[in-house]
């Protein structure tokens, strides 16, 4: 987590709210080592105790954890969430639309993640469809809504 920003002294209390953030403090304080765990079974510490393989949502809370740990003015996501329970995806998505002193970009095809974004920007065929906020779209009943029907029901 850490990685998000190695030129800062490190935080443990940064570190804490970045994985509660991410809804990694869980597994994490599961891991051998904790936040210590090498993520990688190829990796060791000087100790002999080998790192673990992450599961895919396991890596995306990770990087999100970096993202909130980094505190960067402007984040830039892409299906950060695809791997992640809709429950804990809503709960991150939150803590990042709620930060109105960052910008978030985040490129998805999931509605739960698209709705609560300020501005939405949909692009069909490498090409601007349509513009708006989710209820704006919504009331449209076009490209937007086709897009996400499945998902409506």
């Amino acid at each position: 987590v850490r990685y998000g920003d190695v030129e800062s002294p490190h935080s443990p209390e940064r570190l804490q709210t970045a994985l509660k953030q991410a809804e990694a403090e869980e597994f994490v304080g599961k891991l051998p080592q904790g936040p210590e765990t090498y993520v990688n079974n190829w990796m060791e510490d000087s100790s002999g105790n080998k790192g673990v393989e992450l599961s895919g949502g396991q890596w995306q809370r990770l990087a999100l954890a970096r993202d909130f740990y980094r505190n960067a003015p402007i984040v830039i996501l892409d299906e950060p969430t695809s791997a992640i329970d809709a429950l804990a995806e809503s709960r991150i998505f939150d803590h990042l639309f709620n930060d109105k002193n960052r910008t978030v970009i985040t490129v998805s095809h999931r509605m739960s993640t698209v709705q609560k974004a300020d501005s939405i920007i949909m692009l069909e065929n490498g090409t601007l469809a349509e513009t708006g906020t989710h209820k704006e779209l919504l009331a449209k009943k076009s490209r937007y809504v086709r897009m996400f029907k499945s998902q409506l029901n």
